[in-house]
């Protein structure tokens, strides 16, 4: 009889348990339909924020380098391999950089990076020497005496697209003024002090 109650509870267990994994496969089975929508929609967010940031990363770099293009027309082109001396300085001189895309321009590396509220692009040779940094600013973030000086001398200007040109060793900062003139885009430099400057490209 002890035998009897043995094997009885012993298969009545067994059916339990089996019952027991068959319910976890169902809800397995279910974890993995949700599992498998939930990557889907990381994945299309993802793919999106990616578009969003290109775009935007694209927008910015047309406003940097317009009125620059090298003498083949054409603009930067991404690269991934700057030279050591490169990759130190920008690391040295932007320490909390984010999103960094690096590209290269006119012979010079470029790190299109986050910097603060702002995007802007540092100009390297490759000694790792800055050339400059830009950043695309509004026209409510340039100093008066600046606008005040380019309405003075024309007073037509529109100040489409303004970029910030600051360049290592030199105190005052370069404003890049872009005017439409005659129906054709053209682009002023202007030092802090609101004096017209020359800068190569």
């Amino acid at each position: 009889m002890k035998k009897f109650f043995l094997l009885s509870t012993g298969f009545i267990f067994s059916l339990m348990m089996i019952a027991q994994g068959n319910s976890n496969d169902n809800g397995k089975g279910n974890d993995k339909s949700k599992n498998e929508k939930t990557t889907k929609q990381v994945s299309s967010e993802q793919k999106e924020k990616e578009a969003k940031e290109k775009k935007h990363q694209d927008e910015h770099n047309k406003k940097i380098w317009a009125g620059t293009s090298d003498k083949n027309g054409k603009g930067p082109i991404p690269s991934k391999n700057q030279p050591t001396k490169v990759s130190a300085a920008f690391q040295r001189d932007y320490p909390n950089a984010a999103n960094v895309s690096w590209s290269k321009y006119r012979g010079d590396w470029t790190a299109n990076f986050g910097n603060g509220l702002y995007r802007s692009t540092a100009v390297y040779h490759a000694n790792g020497e800055r050339r400059d940094t830009r950043t695309p600013i509004t026209r409510n973030e340039m100093p008066q005496n600046v606008i005040d000086a380019i309405f003075k001398s024309n007073p037509n200007t529109r100040l489409d697209d303004v970029i910030k040109i600051e360049v290592p060793n030199i105190v005052k900062d370069i404003f890049r003024v872009k005017d439409i003139l005659g129906g054709k885009a053209s682009y002023f430099y202007y030092n802090s002090d609101g004096q017209l400057v020359k800068y190569n490209y």
